[in-house]
């Protein structure tokens, strides 16, 4: 299977050093160009196939947001930037992730997931420790994004058209797929146990028959999904 071509472009030297070791230890991955400068990368991406773009947001001449408008549609996009602010103008026009620096290879690997399932997948029985890990979740309102962190959520549950997100603390409903959450929430170890739930492995208290603790809610396993969710925490089973 061909490498999937990347590029990054970030004014910083060290910026571009850490993501080159992180591509150069990722099989399916090959750094073919790196720029420090928006200006000059423009005829090479207008001339060559690019599959995964590594993008700084403030650069000098052009942001990183201005120059993903010049890409090919095609192109997968993985802003890099110490801002959270520019999370949400990147993902309204369609980033692929929003990586946070100082940026860890595990929460790298996480990212370029997304561009293929073929690419090797982080143990998600090892991901418990999710820190300060987060998403933001599109609320019904136009425009309206609400930040989640991963270790707070307890379970999804769907409800038709719509998903409701549980935490500790409160509940939000999003206009969101079931599927779409499950695959951006899987390299976190999240696993779909029934149709209508989706639940983070490590907040699972017991499992009795067709049944999950999860705090003190109670969830149902799904006849189809039971063989899975076993594979999946069977490294963790002692008999």
């Amino acid at each position: 299977m061909p490498h999937k071509q990347c590029i990054i472009l970030d004014d910083e030297q060290h910026s571009i050093d850490i993501l080159s070791d992180y591509i150069e230890k990722t099989p399916g991955l090959e750094l073919i160009k790196a720029f420090k400068n928006p200006v000059e990368a423009i005829p090479y991406i207008q001339s060559h196939q690019i599959d995964i773009a590594f993008i700084d947001v403030q650069m000098p001449y052009l942001t990183g947001l201005q120059f993903l408008k010049l890409l090919h549609k095609e192109t997968k996009v993985i802003l890099c930037t110490a801002y959270t602010e520019y999370a949400i103008d990147g993902f309204e026009l369609n980033v692929l992730d929003y990586l946070l620096k100082p940026i860890s290879f595990e929460r790298f690997l996480r990212s370029v997931l997304k561009t293929d399932d073929n690419l090797p997948k982080p143990d998600i029985t090892k991901t418990s420790d999710t820190g300060d890990e987060y998403i933001f979740i599109k609320a019904d309102a136009k425009g309206k994004f609400i930040k989640m962190y991963i270790k707070d959520i307890l379970f999804i549950e769907g409800l038709g058209n719509y998903q409701k997100i549980i935490t500790q603390e409160n509940q939000v409903v999003c206009l969101l797929k079931m599927k779409t959450l499950e695959d951006q929430l899987k390299p976190f170890g999240f696993s779909r146990v029934h149709k209508s739930f989706l639940v983070p492995l490590h907040k699972i208290v017991q499992i009795e028959g067709n049944k999950i603790q999860v705090g003190t809610h109670q969830i149902p396993i799904g006849e189809s999904y039971k063989d899975e969710l076993f594979r999946e925490i069977k490294t963790k089973i002692i008999l």
